[in-house]
């Protein structure tokens, strides 16, 4: 019995030593009280150092990651760039594009818009003689109600085509014509005639080469 006791008694002071050295070694917490009866309690200087020191490690920390993952994602997505570079593409695009519609318009109005031909002779050119030559003659009828009308048609028709040839419209009786040209040779007439049966077919037959008293301008 008193063995057991013994024992006992020996277990307990054991435990008592070791629950001391345990609160030696923890941070002691101390409590006071103030006026209004309140309690406050403050913790070690130690534990308040190292609960600091950790809670600046946790910040530094998420701060290296935070910067990591913004380094990671540009790397990762650079959408911002590619954007910059899209929308840039983009505008030289457009202005491309704007640029080839203009000149397309430009050529369309221009097929449109006939343009008018340039005469070779002028106002300022006169007849500094007279000689005897050769002309076309290009049309000729007796309708007193429609050979003068259809020989002005006709005239201002070839000079469109061909404005370096003059043309004369005359009347003696009963029929009224026109001729083109002035031409000195039978070659330069020759030449003329062939160029203007190509462009009207329709009337080759009734074009002919005649002989007549011609103007000799002062450029020719």
């Amino acid at each position: 019995m008193l063995k057991r006791l013994h024992i006992r008694t020996l277990s307990l002071c054991m435990m008592l030593v070791i629950a001391m050295a345990a609160s030696a070694q923890r941070p002691q917490i101390t409590d006071r009280l103030n006026s209004k009866g309140q309690v406050t309690v403050d913790a070690p200087k130690e534990l308040v150092k190292r609960n600091n020191a950790d809670l600046g490690k946790q910040q530094s920390t998420s701060s290296r990651d935070k910067k990591l993952k913004d380094k990671d994602k540009k790397k990762t997505d650079p959408k911002g760039e590619e954007e910059k570079l899209n929308e840039l593409d983009d505008d030289n695009t457009n202005a491309k594009k704007e640029e080839e519609k203009k000149e397309e318009d430009k050529k369309k109005k221009e097929e449109i818009t006939p343009k008018k031909p340039k005469r070779t002779h002028t106002s300022q050119q006169i007849i500094e003689d007279r000689g005897v030559g050769y002309r076309i003659q290009a049309y000729t009828d007796n309708n007193p109600k429609t050979a003068k009308a259809s020989a002005q048609r006709r005239a201002r028709d070839i000079a469109m085509k061909f404005p370096q040839y003059r043309s004369y419209i005359s009347y003696k009786a009963p029929a009224w014509r026109l001729r083109i040209g002035d031409f000195k040779t039978q070659r330069e007439a020759q030449a003329a005639l062939h160029r203007i049966k190509s462009v009207y077919p329709k009337f080759a037959r009734e074009m002919v080469i005649v002989r007549d008293r011609i103007n000799i301008w002062s450029n020719d």
